[in-house]
């Protein structure tokens, strides 16, 4: 039986979900997320220790202030990493396509109240400061990941949103049988695992057939409690792709990690020959580079708004 997000069995804990759509106040058609992007722009950046909560307050003030005023443009939302390193914070920019990025600069240049809330002194008892000072030097970096696409292995559901058309590639929500309105995204997540890998080169096709098939055994398995979309970089390392892991809950990664322990996943996903005879063959371990496979697990950064709902 397939448990959904709405179900009463959905979760062992009463525990509010914190998710990312509660740090804007846009209606959902409003917001662009991991499923309806055209792009997305993967920020990471390090707090120093003693502005950590400064840093954050931050970051809410301006993604809020960006959301309001570039809707249908950009979305963006916060996201705290978890088991991994301490104060490293983690931004998804959702856009349509480049030629949007124009219109934030444009914000970013000549926006006062932007300006404001970048240059105002939120340091006062700590020496004076601003967001230059909260941030580690060279922390911030950015990738830019695009719904994969070229393998013809969409799904036919129809958007229902016309300013699809203008997306950079086809969202990544039609890589996925489950319907728009069951599936989990970087809005809607209550955890986010960001696994990346570089395939190989001779095997760059295979390596992606491999990442479809498996995403698309747990989205069908897991529906309503995980959705997996894959997309891969652009304008950065040849070969590197990205899974985006929503989860309802991080509860719902025992499950996850449940299923790859079964029999089912096992025959039809990982021992399934990937090669063919004149390459060699085998199966998904020789489309990789070696140690490339790597998870980061995300949670939705809590504002005193979601905290208060």
């Amino acid at each position: 039986m397939t448990t959904t997000a709405n179900s009463p069995d959905s979760s062992s804990s009463d525990r509010p979900i914190v998710q990312a759509r509660q740090q804007t106040g846009l209606a959902p058609e409003e917001i662009l997320h991991s499923g309806n992007a055209g792009m997305i722009i993967y920020r990471v950046g390090q707090l120093e220790y003693e502005y950590a909560r400064e840093g954050r307050a931050y970051s809410v003030d301006l993604l809020k202030y960006v959301n309001d005023n570039q809707v249908g443009i950009a979305t963006t939302f916060a996201y705290e990493e978890v088991f991994g390193v301490r104060d490293r914070m983690h931004w998804l920019i959702h856009m349509r396509s480049p030629n949007e990025y124009g219109k934030l600069l444009e914000m970013v240049d000549h926006d006062e109240k932007f300006q404001d809330i970048s240059v105002v002194d939120r340091l006062p008892e700590k020496g004076h400061g601003n967001w230059e000072k909260m941030f580690t030097a060279r922390s911030f970096a950015e990738r830019i990941l695009v719904p994969q696409h070229g393998l013809h292995l969409h799904h036919d559901e129809a958007d229902g949103d016309d300013a699809e058309a203008g997306n950079f590639a086809p969202s990544a929500r039609h890589q996925s049988s489950q319907p728009f309105d069951l599936q989990l995204n970087s809005a809607t997540a209550g955890a986010m695992v960001l696994r990346e890998a570089d395939v190989k080169y001779e095997y760059r096709k295979e390596g992606r057939l491999f990442g479809f098939d498996w995403q698309e055994y747990v989205n069908r398995e897991l529906a309503g409690r995980v959705t997996i979309l894959l997309y891969e970089e652009t304008f950065g390392r040849q070969d590197h792709i990205f899974w985006l892991i929503h989860l309802r809950s991080l509860e719902d990664w025992k499950a996850l990690a449940d299923l790859e322990r079964t029999d089912g996943i096992q025959k039809e996903i990982y021992a399934k020959p990937r090669l063919h005879e004149s390459k060699g063959g085998g199966t998904w371990e020789q489309l990789f580079v070696s140690t490339s496979i790597r998870d980061t697990l995300m949670l939705p950064h809590r504002t005193s708004d979601a905290a208060a709902s």
